[in-house]
Order: structure tokens, then C-alpha cells, then sequence
């Protein structure tokens, strides 16, 4: 959400900068295992590891979408970038499935002035 309101940010303001959103998919790193306890919760991790229905890929297909959203000059303002295989998680990258939530301009906008309140840091004024 915060990086489609950027995008609109920067087409309304004239400014250059392009911005762009990625996922990795499901890639084998230990994300998926240590999660929010960082790794602690060495029964719930052994489990995981162990028992998976999901498609994965490597490290490597993982990173892909978001060098693509980085530095490809296909990817657009706003876009959203991920792999386009099985379910989104694995596979070549693509256009990712956008929430319709993040589709609609005033939720992004209030996101975005939540943020500044929140971290006290906002984006100069524009200059008419």
C-alpha cells in the first residue's frame, strides 16, 4: 500500500523515482521457521521442516522478483512483483495479485499519513 501511494506521490509531484513492491514466494530460507520466534521454538521448526505440502524454490528463484522490481526497466510505478508459478509461490517472476485493499487510493493515503504521524517524519509540501 505504501509503495502505490509513493508511486502516486512521485506521478503527482513530477519527481523520478520508481516505486515498486516484491515478494519472495515460498523460498527455503529460515523465515518460515523461525518466524516471530526467532527461532526459539525448536519443536514447532524441526516440525515444519520436516512435513511441507507447499511448492518451494531456492534462495536464489526467491530473490528474483524483487531485483526485477529493483532494476528491471519492465517494472512500473506501483507495480508489484512476485513469482508467478503455483499458487504465487514459486516460479518465474510476474505481476503479482494485488489486494483490493491496497487498489484503493484513500486506504493507501491513510496508511501513509498513519506512518508520518506515527514516525514523525513527512514529505516536504508540494510546491504548486
Amino acid at each position: 500500500m505504501l509503495t502505490r501511494q509513493m508511486a502516486d506521490i512521485a506521478a503527482e509531484r513530477g519527481w523520478n523515482p520508481l516505486s515498486t513492491g516484491a515478494h519472495p514466494g515460498y523460498t527455503r530460507t529460515n523465515l518460515q521457521t523461525a518466524g516471530a520466534s526467532l527461532g526459539r521454538d525448536k519443536l514447532k521448526r524441526s516440525l515444519l521442516n520436516s512435513f511441507t505440502v507447499l511448492p518451494s524454490q531456492l534462495p536464489e528463484q526467491g530473490a528474483e522478483p524483487l531485483l526485477y522490481a529493483a532494476a528491471d526497466p519492465g517494472a512500473v510505478p506501483g507495480g508489484y512483483y512476485g513469482p508467478g508459478g503455483r499458487f504465487g509461490l514459486v516460479g518465474p517472476t510476474a505481476p503479482a495479485r494485488i489486494t483490493r485493499r491496497a487498489l484503493d487510493p484513500a486506504a493507501n493515503a491513510r496508511l501513509w499519513a498513519t506512518a508520518e504521524r506515527l514516525t514523525g517524519v513527512s514529505l516536504p509540501a508540494a510546491v504548486s
